[in-house]
């Protein structure tokens, strides 16, 4: 049956279903784009973080490894908004270490992570999706393991997380005006040192270009 215009059904469904077609196609590049922008964001964060830090190392406690946290106590670097949603991406987990002179960063936005990566070229930085730190170990091909640290004070667990050792560390000075670089030298006087092995998922997500 065909319409005044002289379509048939058949033909007006066709090209329907191929207009929808392109519509998602363009949709699909579109959210592409804005994640791939995003990637270049966080990429972008984790150098300016770490050639803020390598500027300013003197301002550190311990040189070799300086959280975010760290860094926007010292007013050195501001908190680092995450690109993939609201709030700011996690300054208790990323870093920047450097090792025999060379500056590796990792920073933590939402659920990506880049992870211990050379500034040097940023096309070679790459992004993992991760989950939370769980006492549970999931399921999954990559799964990464990690001591995090603690203590205790009558009982009680002083922080409301546990960390990695250097940001433990960090915080542990902060909160009982200490001066030590490593968990073995707390002193029981404040709190027992306490550790739990924690797991996570950690997926590559965005490769480097080749």
């Amino acid at each position: 049956m065909l319409n005044k215009n002289g379509f048939g059904k058949f033909e007006i469904m066709t090209v329907l279903v191929l207009l929808m077609g392109v519509g998602s196609f363009l949709a699909y590049l579109t959210l592409k784009g804005a994640d791939n922008q995003k990637f270049v964001t966080m990429k972008n964060s984790a150098v300016s973080f770490a050639n803020a830090v390598t500027t300013n190392i003197a301002s550190f406690h311990y040189v070799n490894v300086v959280y975010l946290e760290e860094a926007v106590d010292e007013k050195v670097f501001p908190n680092i908004k995450n690109p993939f949603g609201k709030g700011a991406c996690d300054s208790t987990q990323s870093r920047v270490d450097t090792v025999d002179g060379q500056t590796y960063a990792t920073l933590k936005c939402g659920e990506y992570l880049i992870d211990n990566a050379s500034i040097v070229d940023r096309d070679s930085v790459v992004i993992y999706r991760v989950s939370e730190w769980s006492e549970e170990k999931p399921s999954g091909d990559d799964i990464e393991e990690r001591v995090l640290y603690n203590c205790v004070s009558e009982g009680k667990e002083v922080f409301d997380q546990y960390y990695e050792e250097l940001f433990f560390v960090y915080e542990y000075n902060k909160k009982y005006d200490a001066d030590i670089y490593f968990a073995d030298n707390v002193t029981e006087d404040n709190c027992k040192v306490v550790t739990k092995t924690f797991y996570r998922n950690h997926d590559l997500v965005d490769k480097k270009k080749s």
